[in-house]
């Protein structure tokens, strides 16, 4: 009784609070415990956030965390480890609407543009995806193509498949992207080479593929023209990339040998 006495209108205290005062002044530990009212109404939940972020590091990775570790915390059910996973996965959607274009089309014409486009699209992912995106010769996107799971050399990313996507949408350049979950955002030698033979190919369609993106939970690197480890392959690719974007613009009809000149440029 007297534990009952001492948190009676606590959650509506919390609440009357968030309602008043700024969000930033809260906690993460306050927030956890205000999202669990509606998984455990009965139950005083600042002590199970406390013990969420304690064992899972933090808020993010609460919402990230997998259903087996969170049960694993003591009061947390198979329900409520449901619960914030949705929650998660709402919160993840949601950063990946805020970079949508939805009632504009914007120009995607520097690496970090697209690279702060896909970013969220590998937040809290514990499997390998690819993702292939089409541009028009304005750089302004016309499809993000979900190419599949798995390592990127075997996630059946054919060359038919993009040519069918590439045609349907009327593209004049791709980017690949995909990433290393829990790893570097380093570029391995089968990236490397998948990357070049892919390239070579897609020039065959006079369908350029600007850049191959890699992602780890942190950061990105860039594969195109990474020959030399030392060498920093988001700067490595730049000149290239404003190469292509600039030669697209000029010729809509030259797309195959638009890129080849490009590689000659970055090469001098």
């Amino acid at each position: 009784m007297e534990e009952k006495h001492l948190h009676h209108g606590h959650r509506q205290r919390m609440k009357e609070r968030f309602a008043a005062s700024s969000p930033d002044s809260f906690a993460d530990h306050e927030l956890l415990e205000m999202l669990l009212y509606y998984a455990l109404p009965r139950r005083d939940t600042n002590e199970l956030a406390h013990s969420l972020i304690e064992e899972m590091g933090s808020l993010t990775h609460v919402l990230e965390g997998e259903a087996h570790r969170l049960v694993g915390v003591p009061g947390v059910s198979d329900g409520t480890a449901l619960y914030l996973n949705l929650l998660g996965e709402v919160a993840k959607r949601y950063t990946i609407s805020k970079f949508d274009p939805v009632d504009k089309s914007p120009v995607f014409d520097t690496p970090g543009k697209i690279a702060a486009f896909l970013a969220p699209r590998f937040l809290g992912l514990t499997v390998e995806r690819a993702y292939l995106l089409l541009f028009d010769n304005g750089m302004h996107l016309l499809d993000c193509f979900h190419v599949g799971d798995g390592s990127i050399s075997r996630v059946g990313l054919s060359l038919r498949r993009i040519a069918e996507r590439a045609l349907a949408k009327n593209a004049a350049a791709a980017v690949l992207a995909h990433n290393h979950p829990g790893g570097l955002a380093i570029p391995s030698a089968d990236d490397r080479a998948f990357t070049h033979q892919l390239a070579e190919a897609m020039s065959l369609l006079e369908l350029p593929l600007l850049e191959h993106f890699v992602f780890s939970d942190h950061d990105y690197a860039t594969i195109m023209n990474y020959d030399d480890p030392s060498v920093v392959a988001r700067q490595a690719s730049s000149s290239l990339f404003d190469v292509l974007r600039r030669q697209l613009r000029e010729g809509k009809g030259e797309k195959g040998a638009t890129y080849e000149r490009a590689k000659q440029s970055q090469r001098k």
